[in-house]
């Protein structure tokens, strides 16, 4: 996949782009959404931002927003050209393409989500089915679980779901990457990297079976597609065994705005790719590297929608590519 540039759009000053390849996400209008923050005269700023090739429009998120600085937040793809803002269990803030508050909800089900000790962990939800948009929750270091939300715009409501388990068992957990050991017995649910909702199935990307991967390296990631009850329907991707090679070895998966494929990205050098990102095609199961514009090759590709992939470049621009 080679991309040319289309447009360079510049970040703030000091901006941090700790959560931003988690929570972007392209909307129907081609424009980028993403979560960063921003140093400020001397204080951290949450900023949900919106970038197009006419430049950036932001919206900042006060201090009863966030639980701090640093806490998470979900963009959900309303579908037309607008967002909504996750900003707890509890609460969540609708914007326009200007970036403008249109609305701001409770949501009804937290108790339950409480009682279970679930968060909301930096991430995007896209695609909507008669269960609703479906999130992952868990915390901001990795999510086991899958629920949907209810949100209707025309009403002003908005109502979590019962909460989606995953089935340890359909995964290929290897801890320490040895048989003398118990840890890969009654495996827990693997932690989720990205969902989306493709039809009536649910798309997710799965990132092993511990949160320390920087620590330890991670044991398998998969691609699925679950039915709406969690169970799984076709595997479309697996890598394990690598607690079984030399080395820390380990991916993220994004899935892109459109549906259409996987970005995958090696947290490691190690690996014949070198950690460089490639792209999985979900049509014909191709697996393609990618060739960025030039002046641009450490940059992250981001998301992909209808040919227009966007790129960041480090903590200092965004660029708008096409294929």
């Amino acid at each position: 996949m080679k991309l040319t540039l289309g447009a360079e759009i510049a970040l703030p000053e000091g901006t941090d782009t700790f959560h931003l390849a988690k929570t972007a996400l392209i909307a129907e209008d081609g424009a980028l959404w993403g979560v960063v923050n921003v140093e400020v005269d001397g204080e951290w700023e949450v900023r949900v931002f919106r970038a197009d090739a006419t430049g950036l429009t932001h919206h900042a998120l006060s201090g009863p927003d966030v639980a701090d600085v640093f806490s998470a937040q979900t963009l959900v793809d309303l579908g037309d050209g607008t967002v909504a803002v996750v900003l707890s269990t509890g609460a969540l803030r609708i914007l326009d393409t200007s970036c403008s508050v249109i609305a701001d909800l409770a949501i009804g089900g937290e108790d339950a989500l409480r009682q279970s000790g679930l968060q909301i962990a930096p991430s995007t939800a896209r695609g909507r089915s008669d269960l609703g948009y479906v999130l992952r929750l868990g915390s901001r270091f990795g999510a086991r679980t899958l629920v949907p939300l209810q949100l209707d715009t025309a009403s002003g409501s908005a109502t979590w779901g019962e909460a989606i388990a995953l089935d340890g068992t359909s995964y290929p957990t290897d801890r320490y990457g040895s048989d003398d050991f118990e840890g890969n017995d009654a495996p827990t649910a693997p932690v989720i990297g990205d969902v989306s909702t493709a039809g009536e199935n649910i798309l997710i990307c799965t990132e092993g079976s511990s949160e320390s991967v920087l620590k330890y390296g991670m044991d398998f990631f998969t691609v699925d597609r679950l039915n709406t009850d969690g169970t799984l329907a076709e595997r479309l991707l697996e890598q394990s065994g690598w607690k079984r090679m030399p080395g820390k070895h380990g991916w993220t998966g994004r899935i892109t705005s459109d549906a259409d494929a996987i970005i995958l990205t090696p947290i490691f050098a190690s690996g014949e790719w070198k950690g460089k990102q490639r792209v999985l095609s979900l049509s014909d199961g191709d697996l393609s590297p990618i060739t960025l514009p030039r002046g641009a090759s450490k940059s992250t590709v981001l998301d992909v929608r209808e040919g227009r992939p966007w790129v960041a470049d480090g903590r200092e621009r965004l660029l708008l590519c096409e294929l």
